[in-house]
């Protein structure tokens, strides 16, 4: 095990991530691991990656997508940063909620009378299909039995054409038939 040394910033990152101060040590995680020629640039980066991690994954469970997304980009911005797909998966889940937040807002501010049944009915699919994405099955059932029980008919009947298409599995070599091959 490395000895701790007060007066090296990585080790100063170290204590602040170990104490909670997340911001602190991701800022000097970021700057010693864009340091190409500094001694303790891969571990730096590796703290980076944790921390960033860390910080998305509380900014996610209190509701704060958009702030997960840019922890994560600018965690990414860093070229030595390690576990990228990682933190790209987890930059995915980000855009879903923040996606989620905009489909519920379509449904919620929608004006459907207004002959845009089409529209309310593609903010209510998407959103519908996907919340369960993100483990909210309930939550989908909801949001189709809103739009399949809508008082305005015409945006009912949308939704039920919607919710009954025909959503293929993808099978077979997927490449071959992409290509025409």
């Amino acid at each position: 095990m490395t000895a701790i040394d007060p007066g090296r910033p990585i080790d100063q990152a170290r204590r602040l991530a170990e104490t909670g101060d997340l911001d602190a040590a991701a800022a000097i995680f970021a700057e010693l691991a864009s340091d190409a020629e500094g001694p303790d640039q891969a571990d730096a980066a590796q703290g980076l990656s944790v921390v960033a991690e860390r910080m998305a994954a509380d900014l996610l469970a209190d509701g704060e997508p958009e702030q997960a997304a840019d922890v994560l980009l600018e965690a990414l911005s860093v070229t030595a940063v390690t576990d990228v797909a990682r933190l790209r998966v987890l930059l995915g889940i980000a855009h879903l909620e923040m996606a989620c937040g905009q489909f519920a807002g379509a449904v919620e501010e929608g004006r459907w009378e207004d002959g845009e049944a089409e529209t309310g009915a593609l903010a209510i699919e998407l959103l519908a299909r996907t919340l369960p994405l993100r483990g909210r099955d309930a939550d989908a059932e909801t949001v189709w039995r809103y739009g399949l029980d809508h008082p305005d008919q015409v945006l009912a009947e949308q939704v039920r054409l919607r919710l009954n298409r025909d959503v293929r599995p993808v099978t077979g070599d997927v490449v071959s038939d992409s290509t025409g091959g």
